[in-house]
Order: C-alpha cells, then structure tokens, then sequence
C-alpha cells in the first residue's frame, strides 16, 4: 500500500539500530554502512531485530497508549475529552488527524513485523531453530494483536453482518521495498471483517505452536510473548466472534496451565513492579527512557497531577449497589477515593499513575477468568455454576469479607441472561481503561451513552489521505 511505502525507511532504521551491537560508539560502523543483510547477519543482531519489533509496538499513535484510550473514551465511563478532538464526540471527518495517526501509527507496526518475518525466512540457519521459530511466533503475536485493533477501530463489529462480510482494513502481509513500493499491486482493498479475523486466529494459533510458556527473566514474562499471552487474545478474538465455546476452552488453558494467577490486590497489576507479578500476562513495556511522550502516554492523559485530559467521573457514579463502597477498585484505582461524587467531581483512575513510565496492559489474568466465565454462562443451557465460580474469584478479590458482600449464588440469577449480564458489568468494573469497555458495548450490539450500536460514526474513517491515493480503498459510510 502506498502509506505503507512511506514508513519502510522509519521502519528500517528502527530495526537497524535494534541490531547495532554494543562495541565502543569510536568502532562502530556508521549507520549509513549498514544493510538489509547487516541486521540479520548472525544470532546476536537477529535477536536484537526481535526486540526490535516490540520497539515498533510502542508506537506512540496506537498500542504506545492510544489505541486504548480510543475505545474507553467512546465508552459510557469517561467524560468528553477535548484534547482528543471529535474522537469522544463522534464528530470525525474523513480527513481527521487522529484517525490518519492512529492508521499510520498501525500499519507502521505492522511493517516492522513483516519485514521481520520477510529477513528471517531470507536468512535461514543464522540462528538456532528454536529461536527462529520463537522469533517467527512473537511477530505473528505482534502482527495478530495489531490488526485485532485496527479492525475494531475501523470497522463495525464481527457480527455487524450475518457472515461479517462488511468492509474491515487491508491485509498488508508483506513489507514492500524501494523496488516495490510505488507498484499498483500494493494498493491493497479492504479485506472483509472475516477475512481480517481469520488472518488473526491463524496468526494466534502459529504462535501458540511456537511461543515459549515463559521466560527465564521476569522482566520478559511480560514484556514478550509467551504461549498464554497469544492463548488469551485468542479467547478474546473468540468472544468478539461470538464462539463462545472456543472462547471458554481456550481460556481454560491459561487457567488450567498454572503459570498465572490474581494478585492479592487489583492495584497490583498498575505499580512500578507489573512485570513482577503473576496476573500480568502481557503488556507493551515502557520506563522512562523508552516511552511515548506527554502527548501520548496512557498515564500523561490520565493521570490527575499530569495532562488529565481524560477524567472517569462517570465511571465513578456507577450505582453504588452495583460499585460497592469498599470495592477495592473504587477505594484504590480512583483517584479521590472518597465518594459519593458531587456534580462537580472530577474523578481520575490512578491505574496509570506514572506519567510516561505506565505499561499498556494487554492481557491479565483477570481478563482470563472473565473471558471463560462469559463463554460458559452463554454455552451452558441453565445458569453456569462454574461461571459462577469465576466471577466471584474475579469480584472477592475487590470485596472485603463481609455480610454485606455476598458470593453470588445460581439463585441470585433469574436466568442465563441474568448471569451474563453480571459477567459483563464486572468486566466493565475490572478491566476499566484497559481498552475494552466500548468494544464489549459494541459486540452486544448495546449502546454507548453517547452513540447507538452500528451508527455510521461509531468507526473511525479510512484517512482521507490514503483514500486519495489509493483508487482500492473504500471510505466507511457517513464519511
């Protein structure tokens, strides 16, 4: 595609410099002398272009913190935040900055992965075979859970049409060089809905054959991809999909493998020490030398003492016998702690509450317990007593132990419905300003409280720059 062509030199340097070895600055080559065939010459500097695709993960328009803040702030739990634009007031037009930065800011990640996988398969045997293929199952992670965010971004959801043949975004498999890039084969269509979400679960499935269970240093048990890692995104493409059954099965192999668990605290998960801990899965690492800037860091927009761009009063003033007083969540992860809210209260999470240090959180375990819970409470003809079970592991750990928090039982649900319904508010409650809220409103065919499921608005816009120059890519109605 043509917008790709305009990332491959940013793209190719972040792996050059990935691979650059770490000899005394006075006997390095100049990175002018370095080749395609230079970053992938011999194990060290193959190693070093693997990371280097998590580098290109950070990037700072999407999965560096934005992609998720564009699904919580069209959500029902975060006020409008104008630094975002018409983002939260479904006002874009076809040539709105974000939009373009956020389609840039993906298909620049995707790039990096692709030219990885295209160098690794042109340069066999320069690595061990185990390594190659872990290498080759971390990018198919990375390359999956891309495109799991540009399809929800910018296209309806799965079940939108009966068989989710509906526009989704262009299948970009390759890496185009200066001998290929300006070719009319790369201006790519959009591939359907369907076709996007198979591309992912084949991408998943490669990488849990390939991925290791775990990592010798705690730091990489997070901060790469491990077979739990790709096993949850799985579960979760399968409940987006509505397979519910396989959403259910693939998360009882995370649950039933061991490796994982809740943290004694919801807090936990959001401190200094997130890859420490045994519920964080996988999560797009920053510190403070390596992150996305002020104007794109999670904890910069969210956090009270920085931008505080992006306040979650409405979150806040969720009915209190539903968002118990002593929930933890309320009492630790907002930000003042003190409630009830007044009219004018605004009311931050301290989820994120180390500026540009905060790591994206992509999968916890909670998530894990939540994702089996709601596919077997919809597989199960009755009321689901292990789905019951899960869901109160997930809310005991925020409820102190008291009579007036009481597990749930099979009878304090009137019928299945009852129990999903409970399920999916406790996501709403648990994975609050983790990027989920608005796509769970969305695949339930529910609405936001600020726009009604399958209105034209609800996606963003294909950039109106890339349609201009690209006669195959057709805008999203309304735009």
């Amino acid at each position: 595609m043509n917008h790709n062509s305009k990332l491959r030199l940013a793209a190719f340097c972040a792996l050059l410099l990935a691979s650059g070895t770490g000899c005394d600055v006075l006997t390095q080559d100049p990175p002018t002398a370095l080749t395609q065939e230079d970053a992938f010459a011999n194990a060290d500097r193959i190693a070093k272009s693997a990371i280097g695709m998590y580098n290109g993960l950070q990037n700072a328009e999407f999965l560096g913190g934005r992609a998720l803040i564009y699904s919580d702030i069209r959500s029902d739990d975060t006020n409008p935040a104008g630094f975002f634009g018409n983002v939260s007031t479904f006002n874009q037009q076809a040539n709105d900055g974000i939009a373009t930065n956020a389609w840039t800011g993906g298909y620049n990640s995707l790039y990096a992965v692709n030219y990885f996988l295209q160098q690794i398969a042109k340069n066999p045997g320069k690595t061990t075979p185990a390594l190659e293929s872990q290498y080759i199952g971390e990018a198919k992670f990375i390359r999956a859970l891309v495109y799991f965010h540009l399809v929800n971004l910018f296209a309806q959801p799965y079940n939108f049409t009966a068989d989710a043949s509906h526009a989704g975004v262009p299948l970009q498999l390759t890496a185009p060089d200066a001998s290929n890039a300006f070719d009319a084969s790369q201006n790519l269509s959009r591939a359907t809905v369907r076709q996007v979400y198979t591309q992912i679960e084949q991408d998943l499935n490669d990488a849990i054959i390939a991925l290791p269970e775990t990592y010798g240093a705690a730091y990489d048990r997070t901060a790469r991809a491990t077979k739990d890692a790709a096993r949850t995104l799985l579960s979760r493409v399968y409940l987006y999909k509505g397979q519910y059954a396989e959403a259910a099965t693939m998360a009882n192999t995370v649950i039933t493998g061991g490796r994982r668990s809740l943290s004694a605290s919801p807090a936990v998960p959001f401190t200094a020490a997130t890859f420490t801990n045994p519920e964080s899965i996988f999560s797009v690492a920053m510190n403070l030398s390596d992150n996305p800037n002020t104007n794109n860091a999670l904890g910069q927009h969210y956090g009270r003492l920085r931008r505080a761009d992006i306040s979650v009063t409405p979150y806040a003033r969720i009915d209190s016998t539903l968002f118990r007083s002593k929930d933890r969540r309320r009492t630790l992860l907002l930000d003042p702690s003190t409630f009830p809210v007044t009219a004018t209260t605004n009311i931050f999470t301290l989820k994120y509450n180390n500026g540009s240090a905060d790591n994206v959180p992509i999968a916890r375990y909670s998530e894990v317990l939540l994702n089996r819970a709601e596919g077997l409470a919809q597989t199960d003809p009755g009321i689901s007593a292990e789905a019951i079970t899960l869901l109160n592991t997930v809310r005991r750990r925020s409820l102190p132990t008291i009579p007036a928090y009481p597990n749930y039982t099979a009878a304090s649900f009137a019928n299945k419905q009852a129990l999903i319904d409970a399920i999916l508010f406790e996501r709403r409650l648990e994975l609050a300003f983790e990027g989920h809220r608005y796509y769970d409103l969305m695949r339930y065919k529910r609405n936001s409280s600020r726009i009604n499921y399958g209105e034209q608005k609800a996606i963003f816009p294909i950039p109106n720059v890339d349609i201009q120059q690209n006669p195959n890519l057709v805008q999203n109605p309304g735009y």
